[in-house]
């Protein structure tokens, strides 16, 4: 019994295109759905310093995350 071993190409119907609309949906899955992450990854992103994670108490950074929208980090 010989098995195929070749590969078929894969129909990919993404595109650069494609993805710069899906832009704000990937954007709002990663930043607005997944809430328990949602603001680590906005720390990582927004305000990347050595203790933007370790540091929770901090009201500059809570604040700063808060006022932090869609738009915003779009540019």
């Amino acid at each position: 019994m010989k098995k195929d071993l070749v590969l078929r190409p894969i129909d990919f119907t993404s595109s650069f295109l494609s993805c710069e609309k899906d832009l704000e949906t990937i954007l709002r899955r990663l930043f607005v759905e997944s809430q328990p992450y949602s603001d680590e990854l906005k720390k990582l992103l927004v305000i990347n310093t050595k203790d933007c994670l370790d540091n929770k108490d901090n009201e500059i950074y809570k604040n700063a995350i808060k006022d932090m929208s869609l738009a915003n980090l779009r540019k």
